[in-house]
């Protein structure tokens, strides 16, 4: 639904001298919540409109400020050092805006708002958006005051109604980035008003509502007035000394209210502490770069085996496998107990959503790795297995994916979902595991030769591991899929339903079987067929994941309400698939591994 907000902003505490008293910003809803129209006087802003000074918390405010608790749009409590490193993301699209600290420079908007109007940090990419804004195409950030007309109007307010008018999957890329756009305006103005700021918890409210000040005032009696006029009296003291005392009082003050009258919903201290360390660890963003130097050194120590070694499984006692798998199960621990720290904060398995599945599969991945190297020791298994872990995380990273910690979908609050998914979606990092190996069999295909024994030796023991990666993978696959049904019926009062993710997971699993049934097919049973038609398969799985949840419409789809569209690299990827497969097919068939005699 589309519907048009305005706000009313006051002259001396937003946008200085120069326009009317009374200015209208008005522009439509992005999926905040709306902000409501109010004088300045009623705005939590603690009344300073000259320059800020850069990183004024002391770091013993700063940590004190960062742990106390807020609640987002959505209801979910969080720590404020996460809202405030969301809110500079989302409008900066940077982690440290030219090297704010996110708290202080979230902070820094409600204090200094008139001063924030000017400046340039509103981030704009899309050249389209630039022309329609009128800057050029080297800008990065506009301001706030760029975006109004000369009565202090949004100037896109009509191009963005009719984007939003537009549906879902008939928006061009130029609408889409100016409702991303819009977006960010939207949470600067409403983060700078205080509407964003939700820490006063609603006394006697059953649903543990908490509001900013201004919008709870009016539903205090005069006792809990006082209460929350001191706290928040308290916090605009600490802005305006923000290095010394008076923050920490203020933040003593706002603790004893949340204590007071919200304590049913406040998050336990753990969760708070163990959200805290994953924002500043960034942990899913920097394991990649050590699970690609793990891939390096196991990757050369598999070449070392196929020339040099015969063949020989490694032990620990070789100095590049040692580190190898150092780096490689040190990832992986790593990895584990990064994703323990978000189910800790989150209060619930992290498997709800896109961002979170992709983190799980991952971590799947490298345990896929480290047991089947466990089994082989030829360096392949863990060498792949950290250069498709490096990969899924990289995946994630994208901004189709919001690594933002979100309420749980009622229909996903059961147990089933820790059963279900952890399985099913384990599945896929095995597979995933199969593919890379399959693709490695391929690729050795291209060295096919009379005089290469040891070639053909490796390919047979990868054929061999092959196998029983893929078995396993099918066997969790199958096990997911049948134990999604008695979730289905426990949500939906039916097993099976056809939707687009039960009918591709089906797909899915015969085709893998069809795959491992070559084997009892003599014509059939070769390295280079299994490894072609499993190399294919994976395929599948990627339908099953990527095209359901984003590119179809179902019940398991993270598309909202409208398929995407499907993007080149599904194109390019199948060319390349279909290249490679025939490519070592030439091979195959034109050379030989013994010589004739």
């Amino acid at each position: 639904m589309t519907r048009k907000i305005t706000i009313l902003l006051i002259l001396a505490s937003f946008l200085g001298a120069g326009l009317p008293g009374s200015v209208l910003l008005a522009f439509p809803d992005s999926g905040e919540a709306p902000a409501e129209t109010g004088t300045a006087a009623e705005h939590t802003h603690m009344g300073q409109s000259g320059p800020p000074v850069k990183n004024g918390l002391g770091e013993a405010a700063r940590e004190r400020m960062a742990g106390l608790s807020i609640q987002d749009y959505q209801g979910r409590m969080k720590p404020l050092d996460t809202l405030s490193r969301e809110m500079v993301m989302k409008v900066t699209k940077r982690s440290h805006f030219e090297g704010w600290e996110p708290l202080d420079l979230y902070l820094s908007w409600m204090n200094n708002g008139s001063w924030w109007l000017e400046q340039p940090l509103i981030a704009v990419r899309n050249p389209g958006v630039k022309d329609l804004i009128g800057v050029d195409e080297s800008t990065s950030h506009v301001s706030v005051r760029s975006l109004l007309d000369e009565f202090g109007r949004y100037r896109f307010g009509d191009q963005v109604e009719e984007a939003l008018r537009t549906a879902s999957r008939d928006r061009s890329k130029f609408q889409r980035k100016l409702l991303t756009f819009d977006e960010r305006f939207n949470i600067f103005v409403m983060s700078m008003q205080g509407r964003t700021f939700r820490i006063f918890p609603l006394p006697g409210d059953e649903k543990g509502t908490w509001l900013s000040f201004d919008e709870i005032a009016s539903a205090l009696n005069p006792e809990q007035l006082d209460e929350y006029h001191a706290a928040i009296d308290a916090l605009g003291q600490g802005m305006r000394d923000p290095g010394g005392a008076s923050m920490l009082a203020a933040a003593d003050a706002i603790e004893a209210i949340q204590l007071k009258y919200g304590a049913e919903v406040l998050p336990s201290a753990t969760a708070l502490r163990a959200e805290m360390i994953l924002n500043r660890m960034n942990p899913f963003q920097r394991i990649p770069l050590t699970y690609l130097l793990g891939f390096i050194l196991l990757i050369v120590a598999y070449g070392m085996t196929l020339g040099k070694r015969a063949g020989r499984p490694y032990t620990l006692k070789h100095p590049l496998y040692l580190i190898g798998m150092l780096l490689f199960v040190g990832s992986a621990a790593f990895h584990l107990y990064s994703f323990v720290l978000r189910w800790v904060a989150s209060g619930r398995a992290p498997l709800s959503n896109g961002y979170e599945s992709l983190i799980f599969i991952s971590l799947a991945v490298a345990v896929a790795g480290i047991i089947f190297e466990t089994l082989d020791r030829r360096a392949v298994s863990a060498g792949l297995a950290s250069l498709l872990t490096a990969i899924v995380l990289g995946v994630a990273m994208l901004s189709t994916f919001d690594p933002a910690i979100g309420p749980l979908v009622p229909v996903l609050a059961s147990y089933w979902l820790n059963i279900h998914v952890t399985i099913i979606t384990s599945s896929y990092g095995f597979l995933g595991l199969g593919a890379l190996l399959a693709l490695t069999m391929l690729i050795l295909h291209f060295f096919k030769g009379p005089k290469r024994p040891h070639i053909r030796a490796a390919v047979l023991k990868l054929n061999s591991l092959h196998w029983n990666v893929i078995v396993t993978g099918l066997g969790l696959l199958s096990i997911g899929t049948l134990l999604g049904g008695v979730w289905a019926n426990e949500s939906w009062g039916r097993y099976w339903g056809w939707d687009s993710k039960e009918t591709w997971s089906l797909v899915t699993i015969l085709v893998y079987a069809v795959v491992l049934h070559f084997r009892w097919i003599p014509s059939m049973n070769r390295p280079w067929i299994f490894a072609a038609a499993s190399f294919a398969a994976i395929s599948s799985v990627v339908m099953t994941y990527f095209g359901v949840n984003y590119f179809l419409v179902g019940l398991h789809s993270y598309a909202a309400g409208d398929a995407a569209q499907v993007p080149a690299w599904v194109s390019i990827g199948a060319l390349l698939m279909a290249l490679i497969i025939l490519a070592s097919g030439f091979f195959e068939m034109t050379r030989k591994w013994e010589s004739r005699a």
